[in-house]
């Protein structure tokens, strides 16, 4: 079970989220949480969007793919 800190690209940190801004801490709960649950990073996937929480995928080491707007559900299916 690898650990939060594996699933961070150490390359792209720090993050550029604002100060104060919640995105951090659901990125780093989403990825605590899928290291707790012991999901394997190979067999990973983060589907996103468009906008600043859509940067959250460029930040882990999951494969990831980044969508077009309001294209993410369909994408991800």
């Amino acid at each position: 079970m690898p650990s939060v800190s594996e699933w961070y690209r150490a390359d792209r940190m720090p993050h550029i989220y604002c100060t104060g801004c919640g995105n951090g801490t659901v990125l780093n709960c989403t990825l605590q949480a899928a290291s707790d649950m012991g999901w394997e990073i190979d067999d990973t996937v983060f589907v996103s969007g468009i906008g600043c929480s859509s940067r959250a995928s460029g930040y882990t080491a999951a494969d990831s793919l980044h969508t077009t707007h309001g294209r993410a559900l369909a994408f991800a299916t």
